[in-house]
């Protein structure tokens, strides 16, 4: 199953108006071309071809490689939201870490797990690409570790583009 998916930082508050305002512009796709709907600021990272399964599956890669344990299940972010999720903690200093961790020879892990990742059934993308999106999926982690009440959010649709 393919989908939309979209990694972002923000406080709860702006993570539901923005996933109020990812909805509707989905939902408008069908009939109009835009829904009105201002989509509020956020850092972020947007993957078509993916569902959350897959931002867990990234989650669990990246604990396993930077030898860390943890829950990679992302959780229901509010209830105004089927769509929205929020990453545990485990998963965002897991993903974070990823920066700067290395493996025995010095070199960063970072194209590993991408390339674990990518082999990963379904997946609609490379290896190259999939690291372009492990770092960027880091990089959103560690900004949402340094921000105070930031989280690691994940809306995903399966609604058809």
């Amino acid at each position: 199953m393919s989908g939309t998916t979209e990694v972002f930082v923000a406080t709860h508050d702006v993570a539901v108006r923005r996933a109020a305002a990812l909805e509707a512009s989905f939902d408008a796709r069908a009939d109009t071309d835009a829904s009105g709907v201002a989509i509020e600021d956020a850092p972020n990272a947007r993957i078509n071809g993916i569902t959350d399964l897959e931002i867990e599956i990234l989650g669990g890669l990246a604990a396993k490689a930077v030898g860390a344990a943890g829950d990679a299940a992302l959780d229901m972010a509010d209830v105004s939201s089927d769509y929205l999720m929020v990453a545990p903690d485990s998963m965002v200093e897991s993903l974070a870490e990823l920066l700067t961790y290395v493996d025995d020879g010095g070199e960063s892990v970072i194209p590993e797990v991408a390339s674990l990742w990518a082999s990963e059934e379904d997946m609609p993308f490379s290896g190259d690409v999939a690291e372009e999106y492990v770092r960027r999926l880091a990089e959103l982690a560690r900004q949402a570790e340094e921000g105070d009440r930031l989280q690691l959010y994940v809306w995903s649709s399966t609604a058809e583009a």
